[in-house]
């Protein structure tokens, strides 16, 4: 067995998993799918670069709806408020109803309980970690809003959902699975003041706090794990061990080049 392979066995024993459709034991397909379908460095370059560039182009309104049942809350309130949690898993699950392709679940909880939810897309039968690895396709993880008041890439991800739902880019399905995670750090999305970020411009309604229900900055929680959020993530990357992971902040009110990074 090799060192990363027991050490992703260790870690699976330690933890568990508790998906929010049905739990699955897939682990002796592991071995073949990532023996078969690992992409080398400048593939997966690629796609994070794409997927990046995709949320970017989306948040700054390059997309058009299917209907005004998926404006998301930024868009119906002209860009003065930001998506709550309800909206992000009433956006979610509506997606998964109107398209075989998106498949609604979660992936583990926040401090104070909420479930955080997943949206699995792709040409797949449903969420399930065993679907994912047996269609051998390149598994993508997109996740916004690890710190709350950072509230584009949850919006955009919203958005880019929209856009598969409306046909664009099809040809990802030929070619990969996407994990959509909109809002890590739910708990801190319902903390909303207009104060959370100060040099931000915008949304003039508030936005969430930096950190989780238990004051912990959750990019910072990776190696200790103690929040139920880090820990709940740990338990999605061992089970759907994806081959990129994009997380997106921003940077407006910073001196950075980009807004959404």
């Amino acid at each position: 067995m090799s060192p990363r392979a027991s050490m992703a066995k260790r870690v699976r024993c330690a933890i568990g998993w508790r998906p929010g459709v049905q739990k699955t034991h897939v682990s002796e397909r592991r071995g073949t799918r990532m023996a078969n379908s690992k992409p080398g460095r400048a593939t997966l370059g690629r796609l994070a670069a794409c997927a990046a560039a995709t949320a970017i182009a989306t948040a700054c309104g390059g997309s058009s709806p299917p209907g005004d049942a998926f404006l998301t809350r930024a868009e119906r309130t002209d860009y003065q408020e930001t998506s709550s949690y309800a909206d992000v898993v009433d956006f979610l699950q509506r997606a998964a109803a109107s398209s075989p392709s998106v498949h609604y679940t979660t992936y583990g909880y926040t401090t104070e309980g909420r479930a955080l939810p997943l949206a699995v897309v792709g040409d797949i039968p449903d969420p399930s970690p065993a679907s994912v690895w047996l269609s051998g396709k390149t598994v993508v993880y997109l996740q916004g809003n690890i710190h709350a008041g950072e509230v584009c890439g949850k919006e955009a991800l919203q958005m880019l959902l929209r856009d598969l739902l409306a046909g664009r880019h099809g040809q990802w399905h030929e070619s990969m699975v996407l994990l959509i995670a909109p809002i890590y750090n739910a708990d801190g999305n319902e903390r909303v003041t207009l104060t959370n970020r100060g040099r931000q411009h915008g949304p003039f309604g508030g936005m969430g706090q930096r950190p989780n229900a238990q004051g912990y900055d959750l990019n910072r929680d990776h190696m200790k794990l103690e929040s139920s959020e880090a820990r709940s993530v740990a338990r999605l990357f061992n089970v759907y061990d994806p081959h990129v992971a994009v997380d997106l902040h921003t940077t407006n009110g910073t001196q950075h080049a980009y807004h959404l990074t």
